[in-house]
């Protein structure tokens, strides 16, 4: 393989040319566009906001989850469930992570809510056994990885969060 370079030349005129210095800079450059193309591929599968990367869904029996794992700080989000086959619904969401987030909205509306050990409980009463949406909208206060487990009807689902400065 034959390495194309620059070619040197001598001559007599008396300049300071840092060849050396140049042709460095050529290669910091070509790094720099290959980082900036790996940045920009990333951002668009999803690592800083909605995307392939970031989208998570769960599923367990009849209840499935869908959040995003990497978010910006104070950018909403929606931590979106559906659960069949359930007239009434509890949700229990630990302290320690409703402490990083501030709950924007809870659809639908017309549910009780109680703290207790540790946990905030949201009860919704659907009357029907086919699928229920439950929406929490909740808007990031504090950056850093987050993690926390939810008790949906006593099952265990947990949360992982990275929230972006």
């Amino acid at each position: 393989m034959k390495r194309i370079g620059v070619e040197r030349i001598e001559h007599s005129l008396e300049l300071e040319e840092k060849l050396d210095q140049q042709l460095k800079g050529w290669m910091v450059q070509k790094i720099g566009r290959v980082l900036i193309g790996i940045i920009i591929l990333l951002t668009a599968l999803g690592l800083f906001g909605s995307g392939l990367l970031s989208n998570k869904k769960i599923k367990k029996n009849d209840t499935s989850l869908q959040y995003e794992r990497f978010l910006r700080y104070e950018k909403e989000m929606d931590v979106q469930w559906t659960i069949a086959g359930q007239e009434e619904i509890q949700i229990r969401i630990p302290l320690q992570y409703l402490d990083r987030f501030k709950v924007e909205k809870v659809v639908p509306e017309g549910y009780e809510t109680a703290t207790a050990n540790g946990y905030v409980s949201y009860t919704f009463k659907s009357g029907k056994t086919t699928e229920t949406p439950v929406h929490f909208y909740l808007n990031p206060q504090k950056t850093g990885n987050v993690t926390g487990e939810w008790l949906v009807n006593k099952q265990r689902f947990q949360l992982r969060h990275f929230i972006y400065p």
